[in-house]
């Protein structure tokens, strides 16, 4: 019997605005704490609200459109028509919504990734308030229902090896390929983040994303599959002449 016979996903909890079940955290060790990452263990992800204040959403979008302005070389933000494929394909990977080939380092970035709210939110998540993060970049989807030609591809897309995920009996290739990297491209840094390990060694690795606006489920951008983390170890095996 295949994989996608035996997997159902989970139905999510939500609020009563249809939201996802969101979880408000005071501190890395505050009851709400454990009751989402009870959340994120049953359902793969979790949300967490209030991580950014309005000031710093509207700061940090204010600083998307500086970089994609930087990189198409004139002012775009309140002209839609210049957000064509010409110019938004110097913005950074445009099937997937990505702005910038390598991680980004613009002041308004690094305030972010400082804040406390932030840290207490993957603290929560892993369990422990000594975390290592990495460098990564901003998303950008542009409004596409009446221009298909700005949709971004849809794909499964893991961030890892899947295959190498399961079957290494230990890290050593993972230390390797750390080990090589001298950063001194801002591509090592997505390198770093495409190296999660071994099952095997047990480590938990998550990925984040800040929402800087409501995301309703008809605004497409990202997907995921809730409970599938439980499954990856047997559709990676069930898949392997992908």
């Amino acid at each position: 019997m295949s994989t996608s016979s035996q997997f159902q996903p989970l139905v999510i909890p939500r609020d009563s605005d249809g939201f996802v079940k969101s979880f408000t955290l005071s501190n890395y060790n505050c009851p709400t704490a454990s009751t989402a990452r009870a959340f994120f263990q049953e359902y793969g992800f979790v949300v967490i609200a209030n991580v950014y204040t309005p000031e710093q959403c509207n700061d940090t979008i204010s600083d998307i459109w500086n970089v994609i302005e930087s990189f198409v070389g004139k002012p775009v933000q309140n002209n839609e028509q210049l957000w064509n494929q010409k110019l938004w394909t110097r913005t950074g990977i445009i099937e997937e919504g990505i702005i910038g080939g390598g991680s980004l380092w613009t002041r308004q970035i690094l305030l972010n990734r400082q804040t406390p709210a932030l840290h207490t939110a993957f603290a929560s998540v892993l369990g422990t308030e000594n975390i290592l993060v990495n460098q990564d970049r901003y998303g950008m989807f542009r409004p596409s229902k009446e221009h298909p030609e700005r949709s971004t591809m849809t794909n499964l897309h893991l961030d890892m090896n899947p295959w190498l995920y399961i079957d290494q009996e230990d890290n050593s290739e993972q230390l390797k390929v750390l080990g090589e990297l001298n950063y001194d491209s801002d591509d090592d840094w997505i390198t770093e983040n495409n190296e999660p390990g071994c099952s095997k060694v047990g480590e938990l690795h998550v990925q984040g994303l800040v929402n800087l606006a409501d995301n309703l489920e008809e605004d497409g951008g990202f997907w995921l599959v809730p409970g599938f983390h439980k499954y990856l170890t047997q559709w990676a095996d069930d898949h392997r002449h992908l």
